[in-house]
C-alpha cells in the first residue's frame, strides 16, 4: 500500500548554497523601544566573539541590527547561522531590492509592514482583482535550510462583492462552476508560470553573488503515514465507512425517552415541510438515505406542525411554549428558513437559536435555498438526519482511539473589538472550551474566561484549565488541549501556567499534558508530484521541524485514489508544549487530532477539522453574533451539541 521511498514537494524553494555570510551593522542592545535611531532596526541575539563557541548562553548578548551603517554601530560578519530570523531578514531584504531593481511597479507589491515580510508578484489583473504568487523568507528546521515559501492566492480588490467568479478564480470552482478536482494541479501550474515569467529576473538576488541563488524547484521531503480512520458502533462493530457502519451496525448509543418532529415554516412554505419530512421518512432518496428510523431508530410518528404568516419571536415563543407543554415527549422543532445568507433571516436564525437554547431545547434549520434544490438536498438530507439525531441525545458513532484515558480539551475565544483612536483594541474577552475524549465522544461545553479585564480574564483560563483536570484526573491520565492557531500568547501562558502546576504530577509521568495549535488557514501546502492529481494520500504527514508537522486530514484514499471533489490543504500542527511522555509519542497524538476529523456528527464526510477546533469555531461564531445582538441571558454549559 505504501512505499518506503515516498515523498512530498513542499512549497518551499530552498537557497543552492546554504553556508554564507553577510555584512550587518550592530550595536549592543540596552534595553531601548524600537523608536528614533532603533526604529529601522531588529533585536537579534548574536554572538559577542564569533571565534568562540557561538551557541554558548555566555558569548551571546542581544544588539540592535542594521543593514546600513549607523553611528555609534559596528560592522559585523554574520554567518547565516548564527541567528536565523536576522538571516530571513537579510533574505527579505534581498529580495525587495531585487524587485525594486529589477521589476517594473505593477509587477510586484512589498508587504513591508506585515511581520511575515512577503512579496506578491502578480501574474493576470482582473476587475475583480489579482492572482499573485507570494514569496516569504523561511527556514526549514528539518532540513537546516534557508529559502522561500511560495504559493498562490487571489488577492480581492476593495469593495468587490463575493461571487462565485471570484471562487472561480481562487481555483476552489472549476471552469463549470463545480468543485474544482484539479485544484492541486492548478496551483501547482501557477508556481511554474511564476518560475517562466518570474525566475530569470529575481534570481541570482545578489548580481554576481551566486551563493544567494534559488534552486526553482519545489524541496521534496519524505512523506510518513498515519493510520486510516476506523469508526466504532453499536455492539463495538467497526468500519471504514461512517454511513455503511451505521446502516449496517446500528448507532452507538439511541436516543432515549420519546421524541417527537415538530415542523416550522412560513404558510407559503408548507410544501417544501411536507417534501422535507418525506425526505426525513426516507421516501424521497432511498438509495441516499433511508429514513430517521431505519438509519437511526428514530420512528417519525409523533409530530407536528405549525405555519406562520411571518416568523418572528411571537412565532417562535409559541412553539416554546407548546414543546415545554408536552412533559413526556422531547420534540425537536424544524424550521424551514428562507435563507441564512440574508441580513433579515440571518437576524431570525440567531434569534431562534438563542431563545431554544436559553430553553434547553434542541433546534435544527433548513434552508428554502436547499430545498429548492433537489439534487443538493438529495446529498444533504443523511446529514440533517445526523444532526437531528445528535441534538436529541443520541450518539451516532466514535473512532478507534489511539491514547487511552486521554481526554481531549478544545479552546476557543470570541472577543469583542472595538477601533478607539484609530486602534484595534479589546473591550470583552471570552474564552470556552469542548471536552471529547480520544474516541471523539462529546462530553461537554464549559465557559472558561469572560471578563472586560486582560489580566483577569488569563487568570480565569488558568483556573478554568485547572479545575477541568482537577474533576477529571479520576478518569484520565493524559490532557492534551487543542487550540487555534489565532490564540494569543498570554493565553497559551495562562494554559500553560495551569498545567506546570501540576508539577510533581506532571514530572513523575502520572499526569501527561500537551497543549497542540491547530491551524488549517496556514502558508504551507505541498504536492505528490508521483501522482496525476497531485494529492497525497489521506493521513499523510512531513516534518517540518521536531515539534511541527503537516498533516493532510484529505486526499486521495489508498483503495480509490480518485479526486471527486476539491479536496483541502494540509493542517498545521505544533506541539507548543509538552511533556517528556507526550514528546516521545507525538506520532500517537497527531493520530488522535486525524481521527477527531472523523468523529464529526455534523455530516457524514466532514473531515478536514478535528472536532476540537471545528466545533470550537462554530460556538464563536453563535457567541459573536448573539453578542452582536445583545443577548446575554443564556448559558452554553451542560447541553446537547446545539451547534452542529
Amino acid at each position: 500500500m505504501q512505499s518506503n521511498n515516498e515523498s512530498v514537494s513542499l512549497n518551499f524553494l530552498p537557497l543552492k548554497i546554504q553556508q554564507f555570510s553577510f555584512p550587518v551593522f550592530r550595536k549592543k542592545s540596552g534595553g531601548e523601544k524600537r523608536v528614533g535611531e532603533y526604529s529601522e532596526c531588529s533585536e537579534r541575539s548574536l554572538p559577542i566573539d564569533p571565534s568562540f563557541d557561538v551557541d554558548q548562553e555566555e558569548n551571546r548578548a542581544k544588539y540592535w541590527v542594521s543593514f546600513v551603517a549607523l553611528p555609534g554601530f559596528d560592522k559585523f560578519a554574520c554567518q547565516q547561522s548564527f541567528n536565523n530570523w536576522l538571516t530571513q531578514d537579510y533574505l527579505a531584504m534581498l529580495l525587495r531590492e531585487k524587485c525594486k531593481e529589477a521589476l517594473g511597479d505593477s509587477e510586484y507589491e512589498i508587504h513591508e509592514h506585515d511581520f511575515r515580510g512577503y512579496v506578491d508578484f502578480v501574474l493576470s489583473t482582473y476587475r475583480e482583482g489579482r492572482e499573485v504568487v507570494w514569496l516569504e523568507p523561511y527556514f526549514l528546521r528539518q532540513v537546516r535550510e534557508f529559502g522561500f515559501l511560495i504559493d498562490f492566492e487571489f488577492r480581492l480588490n476593495p469593495n468587490i462583492p463575493f461571487t462565485r467568479r471570484i471562487q472561480q478564480l481562487s481555483l476552489s470552482l472549476d471552469q463549470s462552476y463545480r468543485s474544482n478536482k484539479n485544484f492541486y494541479i492548478d496551483k501547482y501550474n501557477k508556481l511554474q508560470h511564476f518560475t517562466r515569467l518570474f525566475g530569470a529576473k529575481l534570481f541570482p538576488l545578489l548580481s554576481g553573488h551566486p551563493d544567494v541563488d534559488v534552486a526553482l524547484s519545489l524541496r521534496r521531503l519524505p512523506a510518513n503515514h498515519l493510520e486510516t480512520k476506523r469508526y466504532i458502533f453499536k455492539g463495538k462493530k467497526e468500519s471504514s465507512s461512517q454511513y455503511k457502519g451505521i446502516v449496517e451496525h446500528g448507532a452507538l448509543e439511541p436516543v432515549s425517552g420519546r421524541v417527537g418532529f415538530y415542523f416550522v415554516c412560513r404558510e407559503q412554505d408548507t410544501d417544501f415541510a411536507n417534501q422535507l419530512y418525506k425526505a426525513l421518512k426516507g421516501d424521497t432518496f432511498p438509495n441516499n438515505f433511508a429514513g430517521m428510523e431505519k438509519v437511526f431508530g428514530l420512528r417519525m410518528d409523533l409530530v407536528k406542525a405549525k405555519k406562520f404568516r411571518e416568523l418572528r419571536q411571537e412565532s417562535l415563543d409559541l412553539v416554546i411554549s407548546d414543546i415545554k407543554s408536552e412533559q413526556s415527549i422531547s420534540f425537536i422543532p424544524i424550521i424551514i428558513l428562507p435563507s441564512k445568507s440574508d441580513e433579515q433571516w440571518s437576524r431570525v436564525y440567531n434569534l431562534a437559536k438563542y431563545l431554544f437554547i436559553r430553553e434547553d431545547i434542541p433546534l435544527q434549520f433548513v434552508t428554502l435555498d436547499l430545498l429548492k434544490d433537489p439534487s443538493a438536498l438529495k446529498w444533504s438530507i443523511s446529514n440533517i438526519g445526523l444532526q437531528v439525531f445528535a441534538k436529541l441525545g443520541g450518539k451516532p458513532w466514535i473512532v478507534k482511539p489511539t491514547n487511552d484515558q486521554c481526554l481531549i480539551i478544545g479552546i476557543g475565544q470570541s472577543h469583542k473589538e472595538a477601533i478607539r483612536e484609530g486602534q484595534r483594541t479589546i473591550e470583552k474577552y471570552f474564552a470556552y472550551s469542548v471536552l471529547t475524549d480520544s474516541s471523539g465522544l462529546y462530553l461537554d461545553m464549559e465557559v472558561m474566561g469572560r471578563s472586560d479585564s486582560q489580566e483577569e480574564y488569563t487568570k480565569q483560563i488558568k483556573d478554568g484549565v485547572r479545575r477541568i483536570i482537577l474533576s477529571r484526573r479520576h478518569a484520565f491520565k493524559k490532557f492534551v488541549i487543542h487550540t487555534p492557531f489565532k490564540i494569543r500568547k498570554y493565553e497559551l501562558d495562562s494554559i500553560r501556567g495551569a498545567i506546570q502546576s501540576f508539577g510533581r504530577d506532571a514530572n513523575d509521568g502520572s499526569l501527561e499534558f500537551a497543549v497542540l495549535k491547530i491551524n488549517t488557514q496556514n502558508k504551507f501546502f505541498g504536492y505528490d508530484v508521483s501522482a496525476n492529481s497531485m494529492v497525497p494520500f489521506e493521513s499523510t504527514y512531513i516534518e517540518l521541524s521536531p515539534r511541527e508537522f503537516l498533516v493532510w486530514f484529505e486526499g486521495v484514499q489508498y483503495h480509490t485514489p480518485n479526486v471527486y471533489k476539491r479536496f483541502a490543504g494540509p493542517v498545521h500542527i505544533e506541539f507548543y508544549y509538552a511533556t517528556a511522555g507526550i514528546i516521545g509519542n507525538k506520532k500517537s497524538y497527531l493520530q488522535d487530532a486525524l481521527n477527531l476529523s472523523g468523529a464529526n456528527w455534523r455530516g457524514f464526510n466532514a473531515k478536514a477539522l478535528p472536532i476540537s477546533i471545528h466545533y470550537c469555531r462554530l460556538v464563536a461564531d453563535f457567541i459573536k453574533d448573539f453578542d452582536s445582538l445583545g443577548y446575554s441571558d443564556y448559558q452554553i454549559e451542560n447541553l446537547k451539541p446545539w451547534f452542529l
